[in-house]
Protein backbone atom coordinates (compact mmCIF):
# COMPACT_ATOMS: atom_id res chain seq x y z
CA UNK A 1 0.00 0.00 0.00
CA UNK A 2 1.02 3.59 -0.25
CA UNK A 3 2.70 4.49 2.44
CA UNK A 4 2.40 8.61 3.86
CA UNK A 5 5.46 10.39 2.33
CA UNK A 6 4.89 8.83 -0.67
CA UNK A 7 1.20 10.18 -0.83
CA UNK A 8 2.41 13.83 0.24
CA UNK A 9 4.47 14.15 -2.12
CA UNK A 10 2.45 13.16 -4.71
CA UNK A 11 0.18 15.64 -3.22
CA UNK A 12 2.65 18.74 -3.08
CA UNK A 13 3.94 17.73 -6.79
CA UNK A 14 1.63 17.56 -8.56
CA UNK A 15 -0.38 21.05 -8.44
CA UNK A 16 3.11 22.60 -9.01
CA UNK A 17 3.37 20.81 -12.29
CA UNK A 18 -0.20 21.95 -12.74
CA UNK A 19 1.04 25.92 -12.31
CA UNK A 20 4.35 25.77 -14.02
CA UNK A 21 3.10 24.30 -17.85
CA UNK A 22 0.69 26.54 -18.19
CA UNK A 23 3.45 29.15 -17.58
CA UNK A 24 5.73 27.69 -20.34
CA UNK A 25 2.51 27.65 -22.82
CA UNK A 26 1.79 31.21 -21.98
CA UNK A 27 5.83 32.05 -23.04
CA UNK A 28 6.01 29.83 -26.28
CA UNK A 29 2.60 31.66 -27.40
CA UNK A 30 3.66 35.03 -26.59
CA UNK A 31 6.96 34.10 -29.08
CA UNK A 32 5.20 32.73 -31.37
CA UNK A 33 2.69 35.88 -31.75
CA UNK A 34 5.38 37.99 -31.74
CA UNK A 35 6.94 36.30 -34.14
CA UNK A 36 3.47 36.54 -36.58
CA UNK A 37 3.55 40.09 -35.79
CA UNK A 38 7.16 40.68 -37.24
CA UNK A 39 6.30 38.63 -40.28
CA UNK A 40 3.06 41.01 -40.76
CA UNK A 41 5.14 43.61 -40.63
CA UNK A 42 7.56 42.26 -43.33
CA UNK A 43 4.72 41.42 -45.48
CA UNK A 44 3.55 44.58 -45.38
CA UNK A 45 6.89 46.46 -45.71
CA UNK A 46 7.10 44.47 -49.26
CA UNK A 47 3.95 46.38 -50.56
CA UNK A 48 6.50 49.56 -51.13
CA UNK A 49 5.10 53.29 -51.15
CA UNK A 50 2.76 52.70 -54.02
CA UNK A 51 0.24 50.38 -52.20
CA UNK A 52 -2.67 52.19 -50.53
CA UNK A 53 -3.56 51.88 -46.44
CA UNK A 54 -6.53 49.37 -47.11
CA UNK A 55 -4.16 46.92 -49.35
CA UNK A 56 -1.21 47.23 -46.27
CA UNK A 57 -4.25 46.47 -43.75
CA UNK A 58 -5.39 43.70 -46.09
CA UNK A 59 -2.36 42.01 -46.57
CA UNK A 60 -0.28 42.52 -43.02
CA UNK A 61 -4.06 41.17 -41.57
CA UNK A 62 -3.71 38.04 -44.03
CA UNK A 63 0.12 37.07 -43.06
CA UNK A 64 -0.77 37.68 -39.42
CA UNK A 65 -3.91 35.03 -39.46
CA UNK A 66 -2.27 32.99 -41.46
CA UNK A 67 1.12 33.00 -39.57
CA UNK A 68 -1.22 32.10 -36.16
CA UNK A 69 -3.10 29.26 -37.46
CA UNK A 70 0.27 27.91 -38.57
CA UNK A 71 1.74 28.18 -35.06
CA UNK A 72 -1.33 26.77 -33.85
CA UNK A 73 -2.62 30.27 -32.31
CA UNK A 74 -5.65 31.96 -31.78
CA UNK A 75 -5.35 35.50 -33.58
Amino acid sequence: MVNAKSLFALAFVVPLLGVAIPAQAAKNATAARAECFRKANEAVASQGFSANFADKNAMGQDAYRQCCFKAGIRP
